[in-house]
């Protein structure tokens, strides 16, 4: 089923939706995001389609192809590589929203105030939004603490209104950009 498989590409959608888009054979497979991330960064949808009539002049060999598997095959389910496709959608949403950095964000080795936990998160989110799996674990393997330390400073930054899990807050964004200004003084 790998033959024909197109280059997977990300744009936005007619009611302002991220959308990824693969071809792999004669299949059409879309995945599609809340606009903005909200309330989730994951596909909310995914839409597997016979694309036979779009490829002028391989409408034959697609529908031949897509009656050879009786419609979806498995094969295709396996190869979706949702993980991927997550990733690239959370880097995508990040980069827009310019929480992207290319440096790292100076987390303390303790969080004692709002803006060492504020520094906390914004750099968790960097880090998921390089398309790093595991993001809570490799950050604390980086920053030197165990998974469970960092578990309860990311429960402690929720608390304090910094982020919702997805997302910083207003009050985070302001503590970031204050400090910024700052160093830029």
């Amino acid at each position: 089923m790998t033959s024909g498989t197109s280059v997977p590409h990300l744009r936005r959608g007619a009611c302002g939706e991220l959308v990824w888009q693969a071809n792999y054979g004669p299949w059409r497979v879309e995945a599609r995001f809340p606009a903005d991330g909200i309330p989730f960064v994951g596909p909310s949808e995914l839409t597997i389609s016979l694309s036979a009539g779009e490829a002028p002049g391989r409408a034959d060999q697609a529908l031949a192809q897509a009656r050879e598997t009786d419609g979806i095959p498995a094969s295709l389910l396996r190869q979706i590589p949702l993980a991927d496709i997550k990733a690239q959608a959370r880097a995508a949403l990040a980069q827009e929203q310019h929480r992207a950095r290319d440096e790292q964000w100076p987390v303390p080795a303790r969080c004692r105030t709002e803006l060492d936990y504020a520094l906390l998160v914004a750099e968790l989110i960097r880090t998921r939004a390089t398309g790093t799996r595991a993001t809570q674990q490799a950050l604390a393997a980086r920053l030197g603490v165990g998974e469970a330390t960092l578990s309860e400073r990311v429960k402690r930054a929720k608390a304090l209104d910094l982020w919702d899990g997805r997302q910083l807050t207003s009050k985070a964004l302001g503590l970031l950009a204050d400090w910024e200004k700052e160093r830029e003084e």
